[in-house]
């Protein structure tokens, strides 16, 4: 009698540290099959204030943006035509989105910033270029007296 080998094969196997109904680590995660976004080094919201803190001081606005191009514009056309997610494209937008992040964080702090409020993302397409830009208003912020660190540095 044959039997479908490749289906015995298919079996999933759960990973060494799993435990039914525990949240899954950091380090289980895999980011490297999975679009992800790297945290910027400053407090960053898309609020007009930083709950639990005092703006002291606003410094202005700061940019970043970022152009890429479509690499796999085959894998784009076939994802479209099925449905199907792209994701080549969608990792490239992530980093698109991280590379934009980490040029406006810099600009935050070369200007002695502590924190980005106001932040707020743009995405369009240049002449078959994906462009991201992001922006929004560095401040300095101080801890609120009586706050037990509602969001921590």
């Amino acid at each position: 009698m044959l039997s479908n080998r490749r289906s015995t094969m298919m079996i999933p196997v759960q990973p060494p540290a799993y435990r039914p109904g525990a949240l899954p680590m950091i380090g289980s995660l895999k980011p490297e099959t999975e679009p992800h976004c790297i945290t910027p080094s400053v407090l960053t919201c898309t609020t007009e204030q930083l709950p639990g803190y005092r703006t002291v001081r606003v410094l202005g606005a700061v940019y970043g943006s970022t152009t890429y191009a479509y690499k796999d514009t085959k894998a784009l056309l076939k994802a479209t035509g099925s449905g199907a997610e792209a994701k080549s494209i969608t990792h490239m937008m992530y980093s698109a989105r991280d590379q934009a992040i980490e040029r406006m964080t810099r600009d935050c702090i070369t200007r002695g910033a502590n924190a980005i409020i106001g932040m707020s993302f743009g995405e369009s397409e240049v002449l078959g270029f994906a462009q991201v830009s992001v922006y929004g208003t560095a401040v300095y912020v101080e801890r609120e007296k009586g706050t037990d660190g509602l969001l921590s540095p």
